[in-house]
């Protein structure tokens, strides 16, 4: 295969990749050296290429597709999760992925790629299939629940949380307690909260939420903040603070 055509048939592709196609070839190498000298194909971060040429050179690489070849193992999570599961309720220039390998931030066309190392607990996740026929791994909507509860920051912050994860219509209360389990009591605490809060939509009996509530310790726990200025109003079954007024989140949830 000529390197044109293999420009024209492969909009992201990774140095790996390349190397497949085109083994122990010295003469294709300093051929893609050139392309991308002259901006026929974008270098974005080691190891990463975009083609800018043939069929691609008036549109954008999908961000997905970008991390993907970035890192084979990515696992989208967070913003981008909420994303993939059709309830992020702020628009965001920023594609987040587990992977348990270190790569650094990097930028492209306007988006911001991060990654978050992959914990050593498992994370459940399942494979989205795109409309252009791509399949991503992304982490499940109770996987994805329990991570921006336990990291609001990832998910920009408790109101976008909030008002995402109230577009969920469905969710596997078995799944969710037990991946809770393996996290801590402020994650459970938040959990409760907002099972409590959610119970009538998502069907949450009061025996789960006595679970979970019994699985708590002395607290107190923090939605959001436990430096200054820390959340400051008061969720007594939880044994929470909120960052603000109950009524106030509550209502994030519902619409």
């Amino acid at each position: 295969m000529a390197i044109q055509e293999y420009l024209d048939t492969h909009h992201v592709f990774s140095a790996a990749d390349f190397s497949e196609a085109f083994p122990d070839s010295r003469t294709d190498q300093n051929l893609l050296t050139r392309a991308t000298a002259s901006g026929r194909v974008d270098h974005p971060r080691r190891g990463l290429y975009v083609s800018k040429t043939g069929p691609y050179s008036r549109i954008h690489a999908n961000p997905l597709d970008v991390a993907s070849k970035a890192c084979e193992d990515a696992v989208f999570c967070f913003l981008t999760a909420l994303q993939l599961h059709g309830v992020l309720h702020n628009i965001t220039q920023r594609t987040q992925f587990y992977t348990a390998h270190r790569i650094a931030p990097f930028a492209y066309a306007g988006q911001e790629f991060t990654s978050v190392r992959r914990p050593d607990r498992p994370i459940a996740s399942q494979g989205l299939l795109s409309p252009t026929g791509h399949r991503y791994q992304v982490t499940t909507t109770e996987q994805t629940l329990v991570d921006c509860l336990d990291k609001p920051n990832l998910a920009g912050g408790p109101e976008n949380l909030l008002r995402s994860v109230g577009g969920f219509r469905y969710l596997n209360v078995d799944d969710l307690v037990r991946i809770a389990k393996n996290y801590s009591a402020s994650l459970r605490a938040r959990l409760g909260w907002v099972l409590e809060t959610q119970a009538d939509d998502w069907d949450i009996g009061d025996d789960v939420l006595s679970r979970v509530a019994e699985s708590l310790g002395s607290g107190p726990y923090y939605f959001y903040s436990s430096k200054t200025p820390r959340d400051s109003h008061w969720s007594n079954r939880w044994k929470l603070y909120l960052p603000f007024p109950e009524q106030e989140m509550m209502s994030w949830l519902d619409e």
